[in-house]
């Protein structure tokens, strides 16, 4: 099982469990293994009961089966407009420009279309080809597979495996993988029909007029045969422009200026319809691929924060048996410190507490003096902007590469605060850890507000340290 699929597992348990986790848990706390594997561990023991990867392999085989419809349909749709705009039994010259324009003037605004859609990603979710292919997906699952859609949470995993694939940067090159797929069997279909048609009819082609002049569309004609002249096509000559026009007669030469402006067609539809949506297919196929590899799951969610404490605590607890404002070395007996083994603090760290109360500042010392004894760096109180530039000017002349932050649970973590965090974490050759002094107001949409603010700074998640605090003078 790739990378991708065992987030995807992950995330599908997720999706079952809603916010809060409540499968039976039969994973083994483990302090050797990350937490991202703790859960893939966790998420392969339920899949026995709860079959999420067979449904998976079953939507992402239904995906690409009903890709292939779509191409087949469009390749048919591209040979029967080729027949019905050229080959009729009362046709027997061809406007070039007008069969040119019917095929790539639509093209164009597709393309546009999606070029718009692709550089606006949030818009994905409410484009009408997203709707088409999620509307088509179901009714062909209602229509062909009742059985499958009888499953135990058959439709939850459906909202979550396609609500994954069609969102983000995901859905960006999933959507436009499709497009592409299908402008490249269109024209796949066009041209194939195109060819051989021509191989076994005879059309003139002519082009006319009534209110731009003969120069602009002898001019036009050469600039659309400039690249397929230089990859070695016959293309018309100016003389069998000329020629061509409608309001010519006796017309010489017929044989090679149909041969000529059949060569142009065909090398159109190739170089200008068939390439390049071939390029851009290979392209956004590489760049899923890519984005599949480097997909991660959003651990700072309330539900996995919570999934965090129960396989691999991040908790440590101050006991406190008579809390003074002022903590002092003398009366450290009074505090109790004990931490999950999980919880591995570095060996030295530059520490800085911010916008704490004076009880909490007092806290914050004393586990400083409890886990870290020899420190001799005083732990300063950031409540102002002097202060916090005059903390920035001096963790960057300060030789320690680990800093701590003693920060209060409670407190709301505003934009503000934010962006001091952004200009300490932006700091390079620093690493970060976040201590979250906790109290009885202890909530989990709070944990979730840091654990985002943290994955958002670049703090890493496992660097999170919750201070349970146990006493009467902690407000």
């Amino acid at each position: 099982m790739s990378q991708f699929e065992s987030r995807l597992l992950v995330e599908g348990v997720r999706a079952i469990e809603s916010a809060t986790p409540t499968q039976h848990m039969n994973t083994c706390k483990s302090d050797d293994k990350s937490f991202e594997a703790l859960l893939f561990q966790r998420a392969t023991e339920q899949d026995d009961t709860l079959q999420i990867t067979s449904l998976f392999a079953h939507f992402k085989s239904l995906t690409k089966n009903i890709y292939r419809l779509f191409a087949f349909i469009l390749f048919i749709l591209g040979a029967l407009a080729v027949n019905n705009m050229l080959f009729t039994e009362q046709l027997t010259s061809v406007n070039f420009f007008w069969a040119f324009t019917l095929f790539f003037i639509p093209n164009l605004v597709m393309f546009g279309v999606w070029l718009f859609l692709f550089l606006k990603p949030s818009l994905l979710q409410n484009s009408s080809l997203t709707r088409f292919t999620l509307s088509s997906i179901k009714l062909i699952e209602r229509r062909f597979n009742k059985a499958q859609i009888k499953r135990n949470n058959y439709w939850i995993l459906f909202s979550c495996y396609f609500e994954l694939h069609f969102s983000k940067n995901l859905g960006r090159y999933k959507l436009s993988q499709l497009t592409h797929l299908l402008w490249l069997s269109y024209f796949s279909g066009a041209l194939l029909m195109s060819v051989v048609m021509l191989a076994t009819h005879q059309v003139d082609f002519i082009w006319q007029t009534s209110i731009l002049s003969s120069e602009s569309f002898q001019s036009l004609t050469q600039l659309l045969a400039y690249l397929p002249q230089k990859l070695g096509f016959i293309v018309p000559t100016i003389e069998q422009i000329q020629q061509s026009h409608l309001s010519i007669e006796n017309l010489v030469d017929a044989d090679n200026r149909r041969l000529a402006w059949s060569s142009l067609l065909i090398s159109s539809l190739l170089l200008y319809g068939v390439l390049p949506r071939l390029l851009l297919y290979f392209y956004v196929s590489f760049q899923f691929k890519q984005f599949k590899i480097r997909y991660s799951l959003d651990l700072s969610l309330p539900y996995y924060v919570q999934l965090r404490q129960l396989l691999k605590p991040n908790k440590a607890t101050l006991g406190i048996t008579d809390a003074d404002e002022e903590v002092t070395k003398k009366n450290l007996v009074n505090f109790q410190y004990t931490a999950c083994k999980s919880v591995q603090l570095p060996q030295h760290f530059y520490p800085v507490a911010i916008e704490l109360s004076a009880p909490q500042f007092s806290l914050a010392k004393a586990h400083l003096q409890l886990v870290f004894p020899e420190s001799k760096v005083n732990l300063v109180n950031v409540c102002d902007h002097s202060q916090q530039q005059r903390l920035l000017s001096d963790i960057q002349l300060n030789n320690n590469q680990t800093v701590a932050l003693y920060v209060a649970l409670n407190r709301v973590p505003d934009r503000g605060l934010k962006r001091f965090v952004t200009q300490l974490t932006a700091i390079p050759g620093k690493q970060y850890h976040l201590f979250l002094l906790v109290d009885n107001k202890r909530s989990t949409q709070r944990d979730n507000d840091w654990y985002r603010l943290a994955d958002s700074v670049g703090i890493q998640l496992d660097n999170i340290l919750h201070i349970d605090i146990n006493g009467d003078n902690n407000e």
